[in-house]
């Protein structure tokens, strides 16, 4: 993959300090961890400190910072080393200025050339939606006023996590997490996810509302589950 992809988006991995690990649980369950990436640019691969737990060897990587820089996702397999994993590309979206209302470039090694963001990978189960009522947490209120955006992780239709960062708002009244976002050429559709913003982890539903999404929490998730 490393023919096609352009030095500009190299140097993104290169500067980048902080990302955001989206891993898949043994009951097919997404979570998202905040990491410190390392990018090896001569092997044109990215390591970090291993997470706990078991998980998929499919992941993906996000690169989220504010306009005018790119929102960029990596996803790939997970090579396990001692205390690290090591991640080459395999895909990688990439939405300009981190605008989340254009469509994101797609740079994909099965067939080492830039194609609009429209994954054609065949579809795999993946887990449904927990069901259940809200449980929810004080501290989600936050979300909208001391937290702008947050990191929505979820499963795709092709097997491999998913994550963008997107606008959020607490609705304690319904007991939701409102998105405020439906950004193009994510995968988005009901099922388990997890929405991380800064020390705030859970875990439960996103779904459909009026034309929106919406995550119905079931857990606040510590630093140290999977």
């Amino acid at each position: 993959m490393e023919r096609s992809l352009p030095q500009e988006l190299l140097d993104v991995f290169d500067r980048s300090t902080a990302a955001d690990l989206v891993t898949i649980d043994r009951g097919g369950r997404p979570m998202a961890w905040a990491v410190q990436p390392s990018f090896d640019q001569h092997a044109v691969c990215i390591e970090m400190a291993a997470v706990p737990g078991e998980h998929d060897t499919h992941v993906a990587l996000l690169f989220a910072s504010d306009a005018p820089q790119p929102m960029v996702l990596v996803q790939g397999t997970a090579q396990a080393r001692v205390a690290a994993l090591r991640v080459r590309p395999e895909r990688v979206y990439v939405w300009e200025r981190a605008d989340l209302e254009a469509e994101p470039e797609l740079y994909d090694s099965h067939v080492e050339e830039v194609r609009s963001a429209h994954n054609e990978e065949p579809e795999v189960d993946h887990a449904p939606p927990e069901g259940g009522p809200s449980a929810w947490d004080e501290r989600l209120a936050a979300l909208g006023t001391t937290h702008e955006r947050a990191v929505l992780a979820f499963v795709g239709p092709d097997g491999f996590p998913f994550a963008v960062s997107v606008p959020v708002r607490a609705d304690a009244a319904a007991g939701v997490v409102r998105i405020g976002a439906d950004p193009v050429g994510a995968p988005i559709e009901t099922g388990i996810a997890c929405l991380c913003a800064a020390d705030l982890r859970v875990r439960g539903d996103l779904e459909e509302d009026h034309g929106g999404w919406t995550l119905r929490p079931h857990a606040m998730v510590g630093a140290t589950e999977g």
